[in-house]
């Protein structure tokens, strides 16, 4: 579970003071949710040139998100929209991961692909690229978020590094939920699907939920699905239901949490997200 935040949420209300109020934990991998002067401009930077530019929503809310390796050293900037800045320096804490060793994947899921499945895995690119580069105007965010899928024994996690077949590969970017093949997926906070493939080469059966705040979902591999592109969905709707399509040893539900397609957060950080102050 991730702890409060040194800046604790305390006076919501719009000020001209654009200093921001968060909560979370500053650390690898983890969401910040914070309050400011509405529609202030926020810059997310390090030392070593890495910068984020968003912005503050009519009502001053915002929500940052660190990367697996983000700097132990950011600096957070926010200026009041024609008003004052504030610049505070963030000291991010680091997160041990572990190597996760997977054995027994078809070849042509790790290393070795035909031209066939070559112009598959280009296809399922370009639909993820073009899903991950849509912006929806919603704030479903803003009621908190539950685990997909409930009893389930944790197969994954986030940021290990994984080594499959023997050859290291990307670390792993979510969570995984290991689950009979049939359980329902229910959304863990409502969105928009901004994707629904049954059939992407890697993924399999894949869902994008988009939160607002460039926070999006993806789930993975997938037996049915029972959305659509462009539909929205409330809370704790059924998305579908765990397979092992895809690259995949058995049924398992493989969650992931990107932040305005730039990185990938840890899921586990959005459960222990407490944004009710945020409403």
């Amino acid at each position: 579970m991730l702890a409060i935040a040194a800046l604790a949420i305390s006076v919501l209300s719009a000020t001209a003071d654009p200093t921001p109020h968060c909560l979370g934990a500053y650390e690898q991998g983890a969401l910040i949710a914070c309050h400011t002067t509405p529609d202030a401009a926020i810059t997310l930077h390090d030392d070593a040139g890495f910068e984020a530019r968003l912005s503050a929503d009519a009502q001053g809310r915002f929500v940052l998100g660190f990367s697996r390796d983000a700097a132990p050293n950011m600096t957070l900037r926010v200026c009041a929209k024609g008003g004052a800045c504030a610049a505070l320096p963030l000291s991010i804490a680091p997160h041990d991961y572990n190597i996760e060793r997977i054995n027994g994947l078809p070849p042509g899921k790790v290393s070795r692909f035909t031209p066939a499945q070559l112009a598959h895995i280009r296809k399922s690119s370009a639909r993820k690229k073009t899903a991950f580069a849509t912006h929806v105007d919603t704030q479903a965010y803003l009621m908190g978020f539950d685990a997909p899928v409930q009893n389930a024994r944790i197969s994954g996690y986030f940021g290990s590094q994984r080594v499959l077949n023997g050859k290291p590969k990307r670390p792993h970017m979510g969570m995984d939920f290991a689950v009979p093949k049939g359980t329902p997926i229910a959304a863990p906070a409502g969105g928009v699907v901004t994707l629904a493939d049954p059939d992407l080469y890697f993924e399999g059966g894949t869902v994008f939920l988009d939160h607002g705040q460039g926070l999006v979902s993806v789930f993975m591999h997938m037996s049915a699905l029972n959305v659509k592109d462009g539909q929205r969905v409330k809370k704790g709707d059924v998305l579908g239901q765990v397979g092992s399509t895809g690259r995949a040893t058995g049924p398992h539900l493989h969650w992931s949490l990107k932040w305005r397609n730039r990185y990938y957060v840890n899921p586990d950080a959005a459960l222990s997200l407490d944004v009710s102050p945020l409403r």
